[in-house]
């Protein structure tokens, strides 16, 4: 048998009693002890606290209690960078209500945010005085921070398709420049290190959202990208689609930024959605290679509808035979660059139907796989083209004879443009 002695025990009685109040302060740090008297939380489920307010704006600020803990009232003091606590209002309890996500009583509690220096902490201490005589005190802490701007660009609208805004038809792309926090900072300085005036603390902006309207209809969400800024300047162009059924009306297209109790709203002028424009100059071309051929035929100009002789620079040689012998290869010179074409594009008539807008926008969304080099070519196969860096047109190949025994090879063209 061992014994403890009076010493061992009284040590291990207070180790006890220790470990219950560690316990019992953990679990009310954590809200847990929901069935002891003067329970309280701030916040709701889904209307959480932010990290940073600007002067002058209201705080969503609720306190969630217990029904049975009859709470009396709720006081409210403030430290905003470390002064004295100053006292913002004391709320009686008769206002609170239901909250059935949280199973609880909630009282929203008036709280502006007050007109202090950007960048400074402000520390929020809620009081809860239950009738019974006992507190619970709960607190958050923000930044003081700038309220949301967004403004367009120098140029707020890029036409992808190279054509006028009055041009624009349904299925073509415009790009739209906007610019979020101009000169803002997404960082708070180390302390006591505060933002300048040429570079203030933003608030974070959670979502950009694309919206558009046909005519006098109801708004259309068309977009969203999460978390664009935060805090921080941020330019961004935001590339937006004209959906179908929309020729013959005016889409006007609005730019949505959203944060912590703000939404900043910029709207570009309307624009009158028609029908495309064609590519309706239908021309032919034909160039030749091999021993046999002349150097003079080897290149074709685009924009003259002519043979480009060989003396003459690159600059003007859209079209070039590169080889000619079991197959023949074209290229450009210049920087003309050339997409071909898929099959199901040529099947839904894509040469045969063709349209500026289409042939632009189809070059903008593949600018990636644009290439000087068309490689082998064959009867039939297809080619948006941007001549130069600048018009479009649509190449079709209509035949191609390779080299043989010396011969000359040829291909024949057509090519639709403006």
């Amino acid at each position: 048998m061992k014994y403890f002695s009076l010493k061992m025990l009284t040590a291990v009685l207070a180790l006890g009693a220790t470990l219950v109040g560690c316990k019992k302060e953990e679990l009310d740090d954590l809200y847990e002890l929901r069935e002891e008297p003067g329970f309280a939380g701030l916040g709701l489920p889904r209307v959480p606290l932010a990290a940073r307010y600007a002067p002058g704006e209201t705080v969503p600020l609720f306190v969630t209690f217990s029904e049975t803990d009859k709470l009396r009232d709720v006081t409210v003091f403030q430290v905003i960078n470390r002064a004295d606590s100053v006292q913002t209002g004391v709320y009686p309890a008769t206002g609170s209500t239901f909250n059935a996500d949280g199973k609880l009583q909630a009282l929203s509690v008036p709280y502006v945010v007050p007109n202090a220096t950007n960048g400074v902490p402000v520390r929020v201490d809620v009081t809860l005085n239950f009738q019974d005589g006992s507190k619970r005190m709960r607190r958050f802490t923000y930044n003081v921070a700038r309220a949301i701007t967004l403004k367009f660009g120098a140029t707020p609208a890029t036409y992808r398709n190279g054509l006028a805004a009055t041009a624009q038809s349904e299925g073509d792309i415009i790009g739209y420049s906007l610019i979020l926090n101009e000169t803002g900072i997404g960082v708070v300085p180390t302390p006591p290190m505060l933002p300048t005036a040429a570079a203030p603390l933003f608030k974070a902006v959670d979502s950009l959202t694309t919206f558009y309207r046909l005519g006098t209809g109801n708004p259309v969400r068309a977009g969203v990208i999460r978390n664009p800024s935060n805090g921080a300047a941020n330019t961004r162009t935001v590339d937006v689609t004209i959906p179908r059924n929309a020729n013959g009306q005016n889409i006007t297209y609005s730019f949505v930024a959203y944060g912590a109790v703000q939404a900043v709203t910029v709207t570009a002028p309307s624009i009158a959605v028609g029908p495309a424009t064609a590519l309706a100059t239908l021309r032919t071309g034909r160039i030749s290679g091999g021993a046999s051929a002349t150097p003079d035929s080897l290149a074709f100009n685009f924009r003259t509808g002519l043979i480009e002789p060989a003396a003459n620079p690159p600059a003007a040689k859209d079209l070039v035979v590169n080889s000619a012998s079991g197959t023949v290869t074209l290229s450009a010179a210049n920087n003309t660059r050339y997409y071909k074409a898929t099959p199901a594009q040529v099947a839904n008539g894509f040469f045969t139907t063709p349209t500026v807008n289409t042939a632009a926008t189809t070059l903008y969304l593949n600018n990636s796989a644009l290439t000087a080099e068309l490689g082998p070519v064959a009867a039939g196969d297809v080619y948006a083209v941007r001549v130069r860096g600048a018009e479009v047109m649509l190449l079709r190949i209509l035949s191609v004879r390779p080299s043989t025994a010396g011969s000359s090879a040829r291909v024949r063209f057509e090519y639709r443009s403006l």
